[in-house]
């Protein structure tokens, strides 16, 4: 069924309240950093509409080698490790193909 090699996800971040505003600072530099990456097809910030406390990036990635890239970046190495103490749970990361349309 996969016909597009793009690497398309989900991430889903839970915010601990006395971390929320920090958290949202770094997240809005991540997509500054990620969209500037070559291989970045779009990676988008959205906020939970009933908890505030929740963000989701939702982005794509040309291909496997290209979110290999992104995950090895200083700055993506930092964020996963600074958010274990700013999130009141594990990051969530759903990955995606993409199948309509193509």
């Amino acid at each position: 069924m996969q016909k597009d090699k793009a690497v398309s996800m989900c991430v889903r971040f839970k915010a601990k309240p006395e971390y929320r505003d920090e958290l949202y600072t770094r997240l809005l530099e991540m997509v500054v950093l990620s969209n500037q990456e070559v291989g970045c097809l779009f990676y988008n910030l959205h906020i939970d509409q009933e908890d505030p406390n929740t963000f989701y990036f939702l982005e794509a990635w040309k291909d496997q080698a290209a979110f290999d890239f992104h995950a090895a970046t200083d700055y993506v190495k930092a964020i996963n490790a600074d958010t274990i103490a700013m999130t009141s749970s594990p990051t969530r990361v759903e990955f995606m193909h993409k199948i309509a349309p193509l």
